[in-house]
């Protein structure tokens, strides 16, 4: 089999030199490190780096596995919507099983619910060519409450275009003219109510009436949540006949060299792609620094979520102890109705 990537010819053995074992990395451990030694801010970055993240690095840098798609720069440099729009316009297709054009992007500067969350590393809103919106939002760890999260941003979506359709047609304005809001959520890590639905790592919400009235009608508002970490422990080969979602959701979940051999072989539109991110490997020192803030952000992430845990078992106790008085209460009073004594 030969690919072609721009206007070169490549066999699969040597595509895969170029893109898994790229010549720009280390020949080993010791070679990288002694790199980082000649910066010894970087250095000192590098040496207080925990275990897993220090061995990944080396392992990137060395050629034995690759990087995480959902780095900050990473998945902001692959999904940026102004210079690759071609690829989030293929990626939402396969989620909404239909071709999409993105016809816009709109700022979320100025809104109610602008927001910029260390658990979150993008947010962004678009208008597709059918004139419906979607808000794509990729979160390094699930909201506890994703789904009242999501339900504020479509209202405030679809808010935003009701005041403006309306000041375009004055007194002829109809709601039938307001275009339907995808809230697409991707979530690395996910909360405990989502892994009770087992073999499952797409949850899609529409709204609809128990008596079986408008089934052809969704309202303006689907959800669509993905689990990543659930996927991969669900599908974990991908082949020429796997579908375009999942391979979308292969290369943002996996790291391995074999898996993604695998991903390049049956979809060779990753190819170029994974050519972007080796560039990674020409400057370790680039690496360390966005590596740091990754784990600065994470120790947020835990620091936030402790308090809110915190706050819940705080919360939870308070409801206990006046559950528990005003049972009491009950109790007494009964005695006393009933002329029991001490």
């Amino acid at each position: 089999m030969v690919w072609v990537v721009g206007t070169k010819v490549f066999s699969q053995s040597r595509l895969m030199q170029l893109i898994i074992s790229n010549k720009q990395g280390f020949p080993s451990k010791e070679s990288m490190e002694e790199t980082l030694r000649q910066h010894s801010s970087v250095w000192e970055t590098y040496s207080n780096f925990p275990d897993t993240p220090k061995q990944e690095l080396i392992g990137f840098c060395t050629e034995k596995n690759g990087l995480k798609i959902t780095y900050d720069p990473i998945f902001q440099k692959i999904f940026n919507p102004y210079l690759r729009s071609e690829r989030l316009e293929a990626f939402l297709s396969a989620i909404l099983g239909r071709t999409v054009r993105i016809i816009r992007v709109i700022s979320r500067e100025g809104t109610h619910l602008s927001e910029r969350s260390s658990f979150v590393v993008m947010d962004i809103l678009i208008q597709l060519d059918d004139s419906s919106y979607a808000n794509v939002e990729m979160q390094k760890i699930g909201y506890n409450f994703p789904l009242a999260r999501a339900d504020c941003y479509a209202s405030d979506i679809i808010m935003r275009q009701h005041a403006q359709i309306k000041a375009e047609q004055g007194i002829s304005f109809s709601f039938q003219n307001l275009h339907k809001v995808y809230c697409i959520i991707l979530m690395k890590k996910s909360p405990r109510e989502f892994h009770t639905a087992k073999g499952k790592y797409i949850h899609r919400r529409i709204s609809s009436f128990d008596t079986k009235i408008y089934t052809k009608s969704s309202g303006l508002h689907e959800d669509i949540l993905i689990c990543l970490g659930s996927f991969y422990s669900i599908v974990n080969n991908i082949t020429k006949d796997s579908n375009a979602l999942d391979a979308w959701l292969t290369f943002l979940s996996v790291t391995d060299v074999e898996t993604i051999a695998s991903l390049l072989e049956a979809f060779p539109f990753f190819a170029p792609i994974y050519q972007e991110i080796t560039d990674f490997t020409k400057n370790p020192e680039e690496l360390i620094n966005m590596l740091s803030e990754e784990l600065y952000i994470m120790d947020k992430n835990m620091e936030q979520m402790m308090v809110t845990k915190l706050q819940q078992e705080v919360d939870t106790v308070k409801a206990e102890k006046a559950a528990t008085e005003e049972r009491l209460q009950q109790v007494l009073a009964y005695a006393i109705a009933h002329g029991y004594k001490n």
